[in-house]
C-alpha cells in the first residue's frame, strides 16, 4: 500500500507461466516486486499473490485427475477475478480505479479475465502473446534447442508435439 491516507487506485499483477511467486522471481530478478514498489511510490496500491501452481504444485503433480482437468481459468483467470473483488472491498482502495495487469501468460489471459470481471476499470497486457500460442512455443523451442546443442527439425517438432499433448488438451479455447 502507498504511504498515507486516502482512497488509492490499485493494480492486480497477474503472473506469467510456471509456478510463480508473488514477486514473479526469475533468477535474481523480481519484476513484480519492483513494479509494486515503483507504483506505490506514485500512490498506486498493488496486489500480488502466490500462483496456484506454486502453492499447490505438489498436489497437482500427484493427482492426475486434477492435473488433466486443471485449466488456465483455475491457474490464472479465477484468481485475478478474485483479487479484483478483494481489492474492491479493501479499505483505502478506490473500487472504481482497480486495474489488472497481466504479464506474459497473464497478459495472454487478460481477455478471459475481462470477460469474467466487469468490476475492473481497465486491463493492461504486458508482454502478452501477439501470435498464436503454438507459434510462440515453436519459436521458444527452436531457440532453447539451438542453445542446448540439440537443434534440428525433428527435435523441434518432437518438443511441439509433447507440448500439444500435455497442454492443449487442458487449456480451453477462447
Amino acid at each position: 500500500m502507498p504511504v498515507g491516507q486516502g482512497l488509492f487506485p490499485a493494480v492486480v499483477l497477474v503472473h506469467g507461466s510456471g509456478p510463480q511467486d508473488r514477486d514473479e522471481t526469475i533468477g535474481p530478478n523480481k519484476p513484480f516486486r519492483d513494479l509494486a514498489w515503483g507504483l506505490a511510490t506514485y500512490g498506486i496500491a498493488v496486489l500480488r499473490y502466490e500462483k496456484r501452481t506454486r502453492v499447490y504444485g505438489q498436489k497437482l503433480q500427484q493427482d492426475k485427475k486434477l492435473l488433466t482437468s486443471f485449466t488456465v481459468y483455475e491457474e490464472t483467470v479465477d484468481d485475478a477475478v478474485s483479487a479484483v473483488a478483494l481489492l474492491s472491498q479493501t479499505p483505502g482502495i478506490r473500487p472504481d480505479r482497480i486495474f489488472v495487469l497481466g504479464h506474459s501468460q497473464g497478459g495472454m489471459t487478460i481477455p478471459r479475465v475481462a470477460q469474467k470481471d466487469k468490476q475492473a476499470a481497465g486491463f493492461i497486457i504486458m508482454a502478452g502473446l501477439t501470435r498464436p500460442l503454438e507459434d510462440a512455443i515453436l519459436k521458444q523451442n527452436r531457440y532453447l534447442l539451438s542453445i542446448s546443442g540439440l537443434s534440428g527439425e525433428m527435435n523441434i517438432f518432437t518438443g511441439l508435439a509433447m507440448f500439444r499433448k500435455k497442454w492443449l488438451r487442458i487449456l480451453p479455447a477462447g
